[in-house]
């Protein structure tokens, strides 16, 4: 039971789907979306609030220096490619992509794997975080 006198789910925010939210539950949602890691749009989705919600809200807080969505958008801003040189060698050159919250990627032989393609791969696994 919450403090609202409904029921909420395993996570607390089923029952903000359906109700005026005030700051200190969109402050609750937000930390909770920051946590899982997800994108904005796939954590909406799980929980069953509107997308457009948690965006303005996020805005709002940010506009009123409310920390955690500043730190969110920092750590988002700081994950990038670093140059790597790779020698020749008997062997295939090897490349481990070590992602944040442990993803890592290792491709056994890097001439053989476009660029492009890993690119990709790291979007699409940030996108579902």
């Amino acid at each position: 039971m919450s403090k609202h006198g409904t029921e909420d789910g395993a996570n607390g925010l089923t029952s903000l789907a359906d109700r005026r939210w005030r700051q200190e539950d969109a402050e609750m949602v937000l930390a909770a979306w920051e946590e899982s890691g997800l994108s904005l749009s796939r954590f909406a989705d799980k929980q069953g609030v509107n997308v457009q919600r948690l965006s303005w809200w996020r805005k709002q807080l940010e506009e009123r220096g409310h920390a955690g969505c500043r730190r969110r958008r920092r750590r988002a801003a700081a994950v990038s490619f670093v140059p790597a040189v790779l020698s020749a060698s008997a062997s295939p050159p090897m490349v481990v992509l070590r992602l944040p919250r442990g993803v890592e990627i290792e491709v056994a032989d890097a001439t053989a794997v476009p660029t492009a393609w890993l690119a990709a791969a790291v979007k699409a696994l940030e996108g579902q975080r």
